[in-house]
């Protein structure tokens, strides 16, 4: 049996849970393994990523679908998806709530 696609809210959805858990989410780089080296998002060594990043590690499969989802996310947060996560008071929770704020966008769309 073959899997489904994914859709541009489970996208979103899986890069909110990805990034959710303590320590999983980082600002300045798009990924880094569990010694704080930067690594490629899709780079099986790598355990946190950026808003960015952990949105090319759940769309790896599907690259077009990397840039639906950033450019549904893009529409929602007003900004370039490197500045606002990158932004010195910007939050892991912030950055989660976006994610699922936009998953439900795509849901409604």
């Amino acid at each position: 049996m073959t899997a489904q696609p994914l859709t541009i809210a489970e996208v979103l959805t899986r890069a909110a849970d990805l990034i959710e858990p303590e320590g999983a989410w980082l600002q300045g780089e798009m990924a880094e393994d569990a010694d704080g080296f930067e690594v490629s998002a899709g780079e099986p060594t790598a355990v946190c990523w950026c808003i960015a990043g952990a949105i090319r590690r759940v769309s790896s499969a599907n690259p077009g679908l990397y840039g639906l989802a950033r450019n549904l996310l893009l529409d929602h947060i007003g900004e370039s998806l490197v500045t606002w996560n990158d932004a010195p008071e910007r939050t892991q929770a912030e950055v989660v709530a976006a994610l699922r704020a936009a998953a439900e966008k795509a849901r409604r769309s």
